[in-house]
């Protein structure tokens, strides 16, 4: 049985709305969809997609539930894995499941504008690289695979640090 609906949302259109109560850490959805290596600007036309790899982007069916996982500066879910989603927190029947999508997102040029009116919106969100090292920090457990193992999240002292070992 499905944990949620596609419904109205309150940032953007239509979102994903849980249908019932969901613990910290627990798998909402499988994020599925065509992979697709992009190597050009090209990417800038296929929205909704999860980049999995250095050019690549799992790309969702239309109707299919990752074309309508919105973005807000404050969200509900991450990404664990390769494209698993997970809630962040312990979530509530009838919250909108919402991923930064700077968790997985590396392109360097990508952005978009942010109009989620979350407390802490950062207006302009960019790639992962961009974030602060602080929320780099707090959303470690919730960003993709490929990011992580890109070791973006250390600054310098860290990386070598794990170099060493």
């Amino acid at each position: 049985m499905k944990k949620y609906h596609i419904g109205k949302s309150k940032l953007h259109g239509k979102g994903i709305i849980l249908d019932r109560d969901v613990k910290k850490d627990e798998t909402i959805f499988m994020f599925l969809g065509k992979e697709e290596t992009v190597i050009s600007g090209d990417w800038f036309h296929r929205p909704c997609a999860l980049q999995v790899g250095y050019v690549k982007w799992l790309v969702p069916r239309p109707g299919s539930t990752g074309t309508y996982l919105n973005h807000s500066c404050s969200p509900s879910a991450g990404v664990k894995g390769r494209n698993k989603i997970v809630a962040m927190s312990p979530l509530k029947k009838g919250d909108e499941i919402t991923i930064d999508y700077a968790l997985s997102e590396t392109y360097p040029l990508w952005h978009m504008k942010c109009n989620c009116k979350a407390k802490n919106c950062r207006k302009i969100v960019k790639p992962y690289q961009d974030l602060p090292a602080q929320r780099m920090k707090k959303y470690m457990d919730y960003t993709s695979r490929y990011i992580l193992d890109m070791k973006l999240h250390l600054n310098w002292k860290e990386y070598m640090a794990l170099k060493a070992k």
